[in-house]
Protein backbone atom coordinates (compact mmCIF):
# COMPACT_ATOMS: atom_id res chain seq x y z
CA UNK A 1 0.00 0.00 0.00
CA UNK A 2 1.25 3.45 -0.71
CA UNK A 3 -0.28 6.24 1.70
CA UNK A 4 0.53 10.54 0.00
CA UNK A 5 -1.42 12.63 0.33
CA UNK A 6 -0.23 15.09 -2.40
CA UNK A 7 -2.03 13.63 -5.28
CA UNK A 8 0.59 14.34 -8.01
CA UNK A 9 3.23 12.51 -6.11
CA UNK A 10 0.99 9.45 -5.47
CA UNK A 11 0.06 9.57 -8.84
CA UNK A 12 3.59 9.70 -10.08
CA UNK A 13 5.02 7.36 -7.58
CA UNK A 14 2.17 4.79 -8.38
CA UNK A 15 3.11 4.79 -11.58
CA UNK A 16 6.67 4.02 -11.63
CA UNK A 17 5.87 1.09 -9.04
CA UNK A 18 3.68 -0.36 -11.53
CA UNK A 19 6.33 0.04 -14.47
CA UNK A 20 8.65 -2.25 -11.66
CA UNK A 21 5.68 -4.70 -11.62
CA UNK A 22 4.49 -3.94 -8.20
CA UNK A 23 0.94 -4.27 -7.57
CA UNK A 24 0.17 -0.63 -6.09
CA UNK A 25 -3.20 -0.22 -3.34
CA UNK A 26 -3.50 3.44 -3.17
CA UNK A 27 -4.58 5.65 -0.41
CA UNK A 28 -4.26 9.60 0.35
CA UNK A 29 -4.88 9.80 4.38
CA UNK A 30 -4.40 7.66 7.70
CA UNK A 31 -8.53 7.10 7.75
CA UNK A 32 -8.12 5.75 3.76
CA UNK A 33 -5.34 3.68 4.95
CA UNK A 34 -6.87 2.03 7.89
CA UNK A 35 -10.14 1.33 6.38
CA UNK A 36 -8.25 -0.99 3.31
CA UNK A 37 -5.99 -2.47 5.22
CA UNK A 38 -8.67 -4.40 7.31
CA UNK A 39 -9.72 -5.76 3.43
CA UNK A 40 -6.50 -5.82 2.14
CA UNK A 41 -3.45 -8.93 1.96
CA UNK A 42 -0.64 -6.65 1.99
CA UNK A 43 3.07 -7.01 1.76
CA UNK A 44 4.84 -3.75 2.28
CA UNK A 45 3.12 -0.08 3.43
CA UNK A 46 4.96 2.52 1.97
CA UNK A 47 3.36 5.58 3.87
CA UNK A 48 4.18 9.79 3.96
CA UNK A 49 4.01 11.06 7.38
CA UNK A 50 2.13 14.25 6.98
CA UNK A 51 -1.22 13.83 5.45
CA UNK A 52 -4.03 16.18 5.20
CA UNK A 53 -2.39 18.52 7.58
CA UNK A 54 -1.81 16.11 10.27
CA UNK A 55 2.02 16.63 11.03
CA UNK A 56 2.54 12.96 13.01
CA UNK A 57 0.04 11.13 10.68
CA UNK A 58 2.12 8.64 9.18
CA UNK A 59 3.32 7.79 12.77
CA UNK A 60 -0.45 7.38 14.16
CA UNK A 61 -0.72 5.03 11.07
CA UNK A 62 2.05 3.00 12.11
CA UNK A 63 0.92 2.63 16.01
CA UNK A 64 -1.93 1.26 14.42
CA UNK A 65 -0.17 -1.39 12.16
CA UNK A 66 1.95 -2.45 15.02
CA UNK A 67 -0.93 -3.36 17.21
CA UNK A 68 -2.95 -4.86 14.75
CA UNK A 69 -0.59 -6.27 11.73
CA UNK A 70 2.66 -6.56 13.74
CA UNK A 71 4.85 -8.12 10.85
CA UNK A 72 3.92 -5.87 8.14
CA UNK A 73 6.83 -3.70 6.87
CA UNK A 74 7.12 -0.07 7.22
CA UNK A 75 9.00 2.47 4.78
CA UNK A 76 8.31 6.32 5.77
CA UNK A 77 8.71 8.34 3.27
CA UNK A 78 9.23 12.26 4.76
CA UNK A 79 10.35 15.66 3.71
CA UNK A 80 11.03 15.49 7.55
CA UNK A 81 14.62 14.82 7.66
CA UNK A 82 16.03 15.64 11.23
CA UNK A 83 17.14 13.03 13.47
CA UNK A 84 14.32 13.03 16.05
CA UNK A 85 12.04 12.27 13.07
CA UNK A 86 14.29 9.40 11.64
CA UNK A 87 14.88 7.87 15.21
CA UNK A 88 10.90 8.00 16.20
CA UNK A 89 10.06 6.25 12.89
CA UNK A 90 12.42 3.42 13.94
CA UNK A 91 11.69 3.25 16.87
CA UNK A 92 7.76 2.58 15.92
CA UNK A 93 9.13 -0.06 13.62
CA UNK A 94 9.98 1.14 10.15
CA UNK A 95 12.35 -0.65 8.19
CA UNK A 96 13.58 2.29 6.40
CA UNK A 97 12.76 5.91 6.32
CA UNK A 98 13.64 7.55 3.04
CA UNK A 99 14.38 11.39 2.89
CA UNK A 100 11.93 13.63 0.21
CA UNK A 101 12.69 14.44 -2.35
CA UNK A 102 12.76 10.91 -3.08
CA UNK A 103 15.08 8.12 -5.51
CA UNK A 104 12.38 6.29 -6.58
CA UNK A 105 15.20 3.99 -7.89
CA UNK A 106 16.11 3.22 -4.22
CA UNK A 107 12.65 2.99 -3.06
CA UNK A 108 11.89 0.22 -5.74
CA UNK A 109 15.21 -1.71 -4.89
CA UNK A 110 14.48 -1.81 -1.33
CA UNK A 111 10.97 -2.84 -2.18
CA UNK A 112 12.28 -5.88 -3.99
CA UNK A 113 14.59 -6.51 -0.96
CA UNK A 114 11.68 -6.85 1.63
CA UNK A 115 9.88 -8.67 -0.77
CA UNK A 116 12.68 -11.59 -1.00
CA UNK A 117 12.89 -11.47 2.45
CA UNK A 118 8.54 -12.42 2.56
CA UNK A 119 9.46 -15.06 -0.32
CA UNK A 120 12.29 -16.86 1.16
CA UNK A 121 10.44 -17.74 4.45
CA UNK A 122 7.87 -19.82 1.90
CA UNK A 123 10.54 -22.20 1.76
CA UNK A 124 10.94 -23.00 5.29
CA UNK A 125 9.25 -25.63 7.45
CA UNK A 126 6.40 -24.67 9.74
CA UNK A 127 6.58 -26.08 13.37
CA UNK A 128 8.80 -24.25 15.58
CA UNK A 129 12.38 -25.50 15.91
CA UNK A 130 14.48 -25.11 18.55
CA UNK A 131 16.87 -22.51 18.01
CA UNK A 132 20.91 -23.45 17.78
CA UNK A 133 21.93 -20.34 20.06
CA UNK A 134 19.36 -20.96 23.15
CA UNK A 135 16.97 -23.83 23.93
CA UNK A 136 14.82 -21.31 25.27
CA UNK A 137 13.98 -19.73 22.10
CA UNK A 138 12.26 -21.72 19.05
CA UNK A 139 11.50 -20.38 16.10
CA UNK A 140 9.07 -20.75 13.07
CA UNK A 141 10.34 -19.17 10.27
CA UNK A 142 7.97 -19.37 7.62
CA UNK A 143 5.87 -17.39 9.98
CA UNK A 144 8.24 -15.15 11.36
CA UNK A 145 6.93 -16.20 14.89
CA UNK A 146 9.32 -16.58 18.00
CA UNK A 147 9.24 -17.90 21.43
CA UNK A 148 11.20 -17.70 24.48
CA UNK A 149 10.67 -19.64 27.36
CA UNK A 150 7.10 -20.49 25.85
CA UNK A 151 5.93 -17.52 25.47
CA UNK A 152 5.49 -15.58 22.05
CA UNK A 153 7.55 -12.01 21.27
CA UNK A 154 6.41 -9.77 18.65
CA UNK A 155 8.63 -8.74 16.48
CA UNK A 156 8.72 -6.91 13.29
CA UNK A 157 10.04 -8.88 9.89
CA UNK A 158 13.22 -7.69 9.78
CA UNK A 159 13.89 -7.80 13.52
CA UNK A 160 12.87 -11.40 12.81
CA UNK A 161 15.46 -11.91 9.91
CA UNK A 162 17.99 -10.02 12.94
CA UNK A 163 17.24 -12.32 15.66
CA UNK A 164 17.42 -15.47 13.38
CA UNK A 165 20.73 -14.62 12.43
CA UNK A 166 21.42 -14.76 16.35
CA UNK A 167 19.26 -18.51 16.34
CA UNK A 168 21.47 -20.29 14.44
CA UNK A 169 24.36 -20.20 15.48
CA UNK A 170 26.05 -21.08 18.93
CA UNK A 171 26.35 -18.90 21.58
CA UNK A 172 28.70 -16.69 21.34
CA UNK A 173 29.48 -16.37 18.19
CA UNK A 174 30.11 -12.91 17.03
CA UNK A 175 27.07 -11.67 14.38
CA UNK A 176 29.03 -8.50 12.66
CA UNK A 177 27.13 -5.56 11.58
CA UNK A 178 27.70 -6.88 7.94
CA UNK A 179 25.93 -10.34 9.04
CA UNK A 180 23.03 -8.16 10.02
CA UNK A 181 22.57 -5.93 7.12
CA UNK A 182 22.89 -9.45 5.16
CA UNK A 183 20.12 -11.33 6.75
CA UNK A 184 17.65 -8.22 5.85
CA UNK A 185 18.98 -8.65 2.30
CA UNK A 186 20.13 -5.37 2.78
CA UNK A 187 16.74 -3.73 4.01
CA UNK A 188 18.53 -2.89 7.65
CA UNK A 189 21.57 -0.46 6.81
CA UNK A 190 24.61 -0.18 9.75
CA UNK A 191 23.24 2.98 10.66
CA UNK A 192 20.00 1.74 12.14
CA UNK A 193 21.05 -1.49 13.03
CA UNK A 194 21.25 -0.52 16.81
CA UNK A 195 17.57 0.72 16.76
CA UNK A 196 16.81 -2.07 15.84
CA UNK A 197 18.55 -4.68 18.45
CA UNK A 198 17.40 -1.91 20.96
CA UNK A 199 13.61 -2.86 19.58
CA UNK A 200 14.49 -6.55 19.67
CA UNK A 201 15.84 -6.20 23.42
CA UNK A 202 12.84 -4.15 24.44
CA UNK A 203 10.32 -6.85 22.58
CA UNK A 204 11.85 -9.57 24.82
CA UNK A 205 12.10 -7.49 27.96
CA UNK A 206 7.90 -7.66 27.78
CA UNK A 207 8.21 -11.15 28.29
CA UNK A 208 10.70 -11.57 30.28
CA UNK A 209 12.40 -8.16 32.23
CA UNK A 210 15.72 -9.90 32.94
CA UNK A 211 16.46 -10.59 29.26
CA UNK A 212 20.04 -9.33 28.25
CA UNK A 213 21.34 -11.97 25.91
CA UNK A 214 22.15 -9.64 23.51
CA UNK A 215 25.40 -7.92 24.04
CA UNK A 216 27.17 -5.20 22.34
CA UNK A 217 30.50 -5.95 20.84
CA UNK A 218 32.11 -2.68 20.26
CA UNK A 219 33.01 -1.78 16.88
CA UNK A 220 32.69 -5.20 15.63
CA UNK A 221 28.77 -6.20 16.30
CA UNK A 222 26.85 -8.38 18.83
CA UNK A 223 26.78 -12.01 20.60
CA UNK A 224 23.97 -13.62 22.23
CA UNK A 225 25.45 -14.76 25.91
CA UNK A 226 24.00 -17.93 27.37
Amino acid sequence: MLVEDDPDQLADLSHALKVAEFSVLEASNQDEAITQLKDADLDILVSDIILDGDFDAGFKLANYVREHYAQLPIIFLSERREADDIWQGHQLGAVDYLAKPLHTPLLIQKLHNLLRITQGRKTYQQDFITALVDAQLQIQPNQAQISWRHQPVQLTLTEFEMLNEFARHPADTLISYDALTKATQGVVERNTINTHICRIRQAFRKQDPQFDHIQNVYGRGYKWRP
